[in-house]
């Protein structure tokens, strides 16, 4: 139940007038999650998705969610080891992250009394320290799935408390199923919702847990148990602390100055930190959420809120030189490691495969000085195969690291084509095969995104895999002379670049990049149309990222991609009209913006668009459109053709349904009698089928493809009447 504000109180309210209204609350009143709602979210199961819980009025919020509120608090993290957001143009972070527990945590305990307080306004949350007791006036405005107080005024500070001494500083204790309960075999997971509203946004403690899975780079995964995997949590870098990534931050905040690598997978360690459920790959990196996503994860804030109390031998900087492997000579791989103080190594081997002999190989390691150890591929390499690899290290006890996995591609020739770059060994989602390299490379392409708009985007060709991005292009002194001048149709050879990973989104480095042009002014390439429940399938919409790409004839289903919080300036729209298939469109380009970051303001839920086209863009867990201006989108359409009508226009739909397995329905529209031709291509352009040749009459016709004699995959049909052609594609799925 709320507490209500008393008579006296709320007279004083109406002497400062309506704006500094605000329920005065606790931070459990916040949290409360209705027991209705939680016993819904334990029937759905499988059902539940981080898109049905990431707004107000959602199976996870009450009824304060969207409110003004005012709580009182202490002060739990130390807002200069906050390292979530970019810096802005003023040269600090964008938003400042803090934990904090309500005060009344004396009286009710520390259940429910936690919370995540986010400064977007530089309202003084960066001049707090640990003990601080403050007012803060806000609004609670979940940021998708994680709850959050952002705040409408400078925080007040009414007192201080001792961390070291005052019992409100204490962690709960908690095990890995206390936050994701066990939902099956393979380590598979979900929130625990009965205790959601005790543990988001609060301080606890795991002890004696095994670490379980990591990664290393400017974002670094790991996980942990408390139950020999049955159930698991992942870090959350929310801590400057724990991310590799943050050296332009002020001086003043306490950034690393070196590496931080996770624990060994296998080590016993204790782990305290905050509880967030931040939706997508943020809480559930290793895919272990069903479905994914559903799971919290933990912030630890300070150093020494990791803590490894034993562990097996250390594989850490695994490094492969940099250069384009071949099949010619032998490839050399290192590695650091290092056993526990009490024990020592018995060896370490390298272990690969590749995509043409998925048997694995054994290469024993090298010991060396410094403790680094060498391994070198002497043969098993094949022109144009990705290597698979990992390092496995034993101890004098028997225990065995077996390190993340890695790959690189051998290309004899070089690297001649973006999908050389692009393309990942198993076509999912992830890094480039030459990520952090500076690299020689031989690449004609053509701009698809101008340089104009902030940004720019090349492409090589229409198969998947043959698009890039480049981002913040603005003429700066780093960059190269004519970068910011290249327009649509330019072409350009590309000869050297450094190849970047930006929160999942693969690009060149701007500053860091050699280029020659080949031509200006030429024909733009023409976009590869596509319906947005086709890009529903990461791996496909991966392999389609930085191509230039068509929606047509699709529905706006929000106009806040992001709501409640926001707008930022994205809308879906989706091919279907449900908001499942929908795709998010974005503003990056500095040629399209809406008044107050609103596409409200020009768009309206339920309207249909003629078309939207623009680069497939990645960032914030999302695959997004990026239009260059808005002759990128169409008009609004909203209307249909009645039966018995002819056709206004000569239109080519899309196939259903799609994804499809063995045959699929096409439709047509044709405003004249015309010759027409309809063929189905693979993404090699080889015809596969042709479907229409010949003279067809005015008005709507359907006809059926069977793939039965296809593989699996993307296909094209493209249609003509002699004056205009208009291609889509369509999934083949068996």
């Amino acid at each position: 139940m709320l507490r209500y504000v008393t008579t006296l109180c709320a007279f004083a309210l109406l002497l400062v007038g309506t704006a500094a209204a605000q329920t005065v609350t606790t931070v459990a009143e916040i949290n409360a999650i209705p027991q209705g709602q939680i016993d819904q979210l334990n029937t759905l199961g499988d059902a539940v998705t981080t898109g049905d819980l990431n707004s107000c009025g959602s199976l996870i919020y009450n009824s304060l969610c969207g409110e003004a509120v005012k709580i009182t608090v202490v002060v739990m993290s130390d807002p200069l080891n906050s390292g979530l957001a970019s810096v802005n143009s003023e040269g600090r972070p964008g938003r400042v992250h803090i934990f904090v527990r309500d005060v009344a945590t004396d009286t009710t305990g520390p259940e429910g009394q936690g919370i995540q307080v986010v400064d977007g306004g530089n309202l003084g949350i960066v001049g707090l320290v640990i003990g601080d007791v403050v007012e803060i006036t806000g609004t609670v405005g979940p940021f998708n799935t994680t709850m959050q107080v952002s705040p409408t005024e400078a925080p007040v500070v009414i007192g201080s408390r001792d961390p070291a001494t005052d019992p409100i500083f204490d962690p709960i204790m908690v095990t890995t199923s206390d936050l994701n309960a066990d939902v099956g075999a393979d380590g598979a997971i979900r929130v625990n919702w009965d205790n959601l509203g005790n543990l988001r946004g609060n301080y606890v403690r795991f002890e004696g847990a095994s670490a379980l899975t990591r990664t290393s780079g400017s974002r670094v995964d790991w996980n942990w148990t408390s139950d020999a995997g049955a159930s698991s949590v992942s870090m959350y870098d929310t801590s400057t602390r724990y991310r590799n990534d943050r050296n332009d931050y002020p001086i003043n905040f306490n950034t690393r100055t070196d590496d931080y690598v996770a624990p060994t997978p296998g080590a016993t360690v204790n782990v305290q930190g905050f509880v967030t459920f931040n939706g997508g790959t943020s809480s559930d990196p290793f895919g272990l959420a069903v479905p994914n996503g559903v799971a919290l994860a933990v912030n630890p804030m300070e150093d020494a809120d990791v803590d490894i109390s034993a562990s097996p031998p250390a594989v850490n900087n695994v490094s492969l030189a940099d250069g384009i492997p071949s099949s010619q000579a032998p490839v050399t791989i290192t590695a650091e490691v290092v056993a526990d103080p009490a024990r020592s190594l018995t060896g370490a081997n390298l272990v690969f495969t590749t995509t043409s002999n998925a048997t694995e190989t054994t290469v024993a390691g090298a010991a060396g000085a410094d403790n680094v150890w060498s391994f070198e591929i002497s043969s098993g390499l094949t022109d144009g195969d990705f290597a698979d690899y990992r390092i496995e290290a034993t101890d004098d006890t028997g225990a065995t690291t077996v390190s993340s996995g890695f790959s690189f591609r051998v290309l004899d020739g070089g690297i001649q084509r973006i999908s050389h770059i692009q393309q990942t060994a198993d076509g999912q989602p992830g890094d480039s095969p030459f990520v952090g390299q500076t690299i020689a490379m031989d690449i004609t392409a053509t701009v698809t995104l101008s340089a104009e708009s902030g940004n720019l985007a090349l492409q090589d060709g229409t198969e998947p895999w043959s698009g890039i991005s480049l981002e913040s292009v603005s003429g700066g002194s780093n960059e190269p002379a004519g970068l910011v001048d290249l327009r649509p149709g330019d072409v350009i050879n590309v000869t050297s670049a450094r190849i970047e990973e930006d929160f999942g989104l693969t690009k060149f480095d701007e500053d860091n990049m050699s280029f020659t042009v080949v031509s200006t002014g030429g024909a733009t390439l023409d976009p590869i149309v596509v319906p947005t429940d086709v890009l529903q399938d990461r791996a496909i919409a991966e392999a389609h990222e930085g191509m230039f790409l068509r929606i047509e004839d699709a529905v706006v289903t929000a106009t806040n991609a992001d709501d409640p919080s926001g707008p930022f300036g994205e809308f879906e729209l989706s091919s279907d009209g449900t908001s499942g298939n929908a795709l998010r469109v974005d503003d990056a380009s500095s040629l399209l913006s809406y008044t107050g970051n609103d596409p409200g303001t020009v768009f309206a839920t339920g309207e249909r668009l003629e078309f939207v086209q623009g680069i497939l863009w990645y960032s914030f867990s999302n695959f997004k459109l990026v239009p260059q201006s808005f002759d990128d989108i169409g008009a609004v359409t909203n209307t249909s053709t009645e039966d018995g009508e002819v056709p206004n226009a000569f239109t080519l739909h899309q196939n259903y349904p799609n994804p499809f397995n063995p045959s699929t329905s096409i439709s047509f529209d044709m405003a004249q009698t015309a010759d027409v031709t309809l063929a189905v291509y693979d993404v090699l352009g080889r015809n596969v089928a042709t479907l229409v040749n010949g003279q067809m009459a005015s008005g709507r016709h359907t006809v059926t493809f069977d793939a039965s004699s296809l593989t699996s995959g993307v296909y094209m049909y493209r249609i003509s009447n002699g004056s205009s052609t208009m291609t889509r594609t369509m999934l083949l799925m068996k």
